[in-house]
């Protein structure tokens, strides 16, 4: 019986037998790929906890990386204001158009 005649009798079927049929294959289907799923973990498992212990937490990457950014423009801001005090500035008085 090829999977061709296997459908047309199916489909010859009242409405309630092919929904039944449709939710057992969903149900074998669902089956195979959760069953995939857990095996695919559990060989994924010893690599993740490797990668785990040598790589610092995400946690710890922003608050270095955040705090590093703070600190080169608090360092940049600091430099700009020793440059303003440093160099006295001459405030000339700003020229007005003359009307015509």
């Amino acid at each position: 019986m090829s999977l061709i005649n296997f459908i047309q009798k199916i489909q010859r079927k009242p409405r309630y037998i092919r929904l039944r049929v449709l939710w057992l294959a969903v149900f074998i289907c669902m089956f195979f790929i959760v069953s995939i799923w857990i095996v695919s973990f559990k060989k994924a498992e010893e690599p993740l906890e490797e990668i785990k212990k040598g790589a610092p937490s995400l946690k710890e990457t922003l608050k270095a990386s955040i705090g590093a950014f703070f600190e080169k423009n608090l360092e940049s801001q600091e430099e700009s204001i020793e440059q303003v005090s440093k160099e006295p500035r001459e405030i000339k008085p700003a020229k007005l158009p003359l009307a015509e």
